[in-house]
C-alpha cells in the first residue's frame, strides 16, 4: 500500500477525477445520446478506481478493512456488469478515402438494439440510428451483415434482422450538401436508366410507378415499396415471398439536383442489392 503522503493525494485526487469522468458519462452524456465507443473503457477505469481505493494507506485497521470491503464489493460488482453489459461487438468501417467511417455497436448479451454511433471526440460517438430487429437478433456476433461504400461517401448496411432470415437495408449519408431544403429521391429518378456496360439491365420510374429489369425478367413495385433515406438515397423492399428482388437507389456524388427536382444530365445513380452474397452495386445512367 503506498505511504507516501504526497502520492496518495495525487492518487486521491486521480481517483476523484475518474469518478467525476464516470459519473458524466452516465449522468450527462448518456442521456443526451452520447456513448464511449469501446465499453472496456468504462469498465477499465472501474478497475482502475479500485485500484487505487485499495492501495491507499490509512493508519486506522478498521479503515483499511472497510477499504478492502468496499473494494472487493465493486470488484465484484463490476467484473458481473462487465460480463453482462460489456460484451460489445463494434464495427468501424473506413470509406475506400479513409475520409469517412461508419461505427456499429451491438451489445450481445443485452436486448438492445445495435445502433450507429457518429464519433465525436476520440471515444466518444452519438447515437444517430438504429437498426431494425437487432433487439432480438444480433447480426454483427452471427456475422450476417455487409457493408457497401457507394460513390464513397455513402455506406449501404445489408443485414438479418431475424431468425427466419428476414434482412434490411440501411444507407448512411456522408456527403456534404448546399441544399437549403428537402429533396425527394423518388420524383429525381423520372425517366429509365440503363445500367453501365449492360443496357437490358435498367430501373424505370414513372409517377410513383418503378419498374426493374434484371437479367431479362421485369419487376413491378410502387410507391408503398420505397423508403427515402436521406436525400440521396432510396430504398425499395418488398416481402421476400414475392419472389422480387428487393435494392436500394443511390444517388452517386456526381448526382445533383435541378431546379425542378431532377437529376441533372450527366448524373449517376447506383443500384445495391439487398444480399449477403458477393453482388456489387450497378451504376446507372439515364437514357437521353
Amino acid at each position: 500500500m503506498v505511504k507516501n503522503q504526497k502520492v496518495k493525494i495525487v492518487l486521491g485526487a486521480v481517483a476523484v477525477l475518474l469518478i467525476v469522468f464516470q459519473g458524466l458519462c452516465i449522468g450527462v452524456a448518456a442521456p443526451k445520446g452520447y456513448y464511449l465507443i469501446y465499453d472496456w473503457i468504462f469498465y477499465g477505469i472501474n478497475y482502475a478506481i479500485i485500484i487505487l481505493i485499495c492501495i491507499i494507506y490509512t493508519k486506522n485497521r478498521y479503515v483499511r478493512w472497510v477499504q478492502w470491503i468496499i473494494g472487493l464489493l465493486l470488484l465484484v460488482a463490476n467484473t458481473t456488469f462487465f460480463y453482462y453489459m460489456g460484451d460489445v461487438n463494434v464495427i468501424v468501417s473506413k470509406s475506400p478515402d479513409n475520409q469517412h467511417e461508419l461505427i456499429l455497436k451491438e451489445h450481445q448479451k443485452m436486448k438492445t438494439e445495435t445502433v450507429r454511433l457518429k464519433r465525436r471526440g476520440i471515444i466518444f460517438g452519438r447515437k444517430t440510428a438504429t437498426l431494425t430487429g437487432s433487439s432480438k437478433y444480433k447480426t454483427i456476433e452471427e456475422k450476417t451483415y455487409k457493408i457497401n461504400w457507394v460513390s464513397g461517401d455513402i455506406a449501404v448496411v445489408t443485414y438479418q434482422a431475424s431468425d427466419n432470415g428476414t434482412l434490411q437495408q440501411n444507407a448512411f449519408n456522408y456527403r456534404k450538401s448546399d441544399y437549403i431544403s428537402y429533396q425527394y429521391v423518388a420524383p429525381s429518378l423520372n425517366g429509365k436508366w440503363l445500367e453501365k456496360g449492360n443496357p437490358d439491365n435498367y430501373f424505370m420510374y414513372d409517377m410513383g410507378e418503378i419498374v426493374y429489369a434484371e437479367n431479362g425478367k421485369l419487376f413491378y413495385y410502387n410507391a408503398e415499396d420505397t423508403e427515402q433515406q436521406g436525400i440521396f438515397s432510396l430504398v425499395i423492399q418488398v416481402d421476400q415471398d414475392q419472389g422480387k428482388p428487393s435494392f436500394s437507389v443511390v444517388l452517386n456524388s456526381d448526382a445533383e439536383f435541378d431546379e425542378n427536382g431532377l437529376i441533372k444530365v450527366g448524373g449517376t445513380i447506383s443500384i445495391v442489392p439487398m444480399t449477403l452474397d458477393d453482388a456489387e452495386s450497378k451504376v446507372y445512367y439515364r437514357e437521353s
